[in-house]
């Protein structure tokens, strides 16, 4: 059973919660010629740690001063996930801005991530500016939360508890310690049918954990 080490205390590697679980499937669908990478609502800087672990040049933003000042604490030190990982041929760089993503000035990027920070953007507008963002040829990788629809989505749930109690068990939960927004303000299908719209051939999936993923690459102009 995993001690329950206090959240600032515990090191990258042991951390575990819903959305770094998902994420981390994402990650490896990085293009090896991905350059740049931006880690939109990057809460404490996790994820921008792992994408430097990959030897990406990282811009981080969040809206939260705390958040980016608990960001900055923690250095730019690189606690890979995986042993079998190797560390980047250059130093980690990462850079921390305080910001809200809908207007400040970011650019484009190879990569840009979003972990359970869409639902606190309005929908269509969230989606829109994450595109603008994204480099052509460049990918876009989102862990979102959204509400379920009932009843349908009910048997879904009820597994999701107990899948959800056997990694609390043996993982433990890694709480962010970020604002969190919930419920979301969208359902599932909301995302799914506003990513058909404003993001031509992404794949929305609808994970078990009460999250979906969604991956688009913008299309070299």
């Amino acid at each position: 059973m995993t001690e329950q080490t206090p959240a600032k205390e515990r090191p990258d590697h042991q951390r575990w919660n819903y959305n770094i679980h998902y994420m981390r499937e994402l990650v490896p669908i990085i293009p090896e010629s991905a350059r740049t990478a931006l880690d939109v609502g990057c809460g404490e800087g996790y994820l921008a740690r792992q994408l430097a672990a990959r030897g990406l040049e990282v811009t981080g933003v969040d809206a939260n001063p705390a958040a980016i000042t608990r960001a900055r604490a923690q250095g730019h030190t690189v606690d890979l996930l995986d042993s079998e990982d190797e560390p980047p041929a250059q130093s980690p760089s990462i850079t921390y801005r305080v910001g809200d993503v809908l207007t400040e000035e970011l650019g484009e990027f190879d990569v840009v991530t979003v972990s359970a920070t869409l639902h606190h953007l309005e929908l269509e507008q969230g989606l829109t500016r994450l595109r603008e963002l994204v480099a052509p040829g460049g990918r876009l990788l989102v862990v979102g939360m959204a509400k379920s629809s009932w009843p349908q989505d009910l048997p879904r749930d009820v597994w999701a508890t107990f899948v959800d109690k056997f990694h609390r068990l043996f993982r433990g939960y890694w709480d962010h310690g970020c604002d969190c927004v919930w419920p979301a303000p969208h359902t599932f299908r909301d995302v799914e049918e506003a990513a058909a719209r404003l993001l031509p051939g992404a794949e929305f999936t609808r994970e078990l954990l009460w999250r979906y993923t969604l991956t688009w690459e913008r299309p070299v102009e």
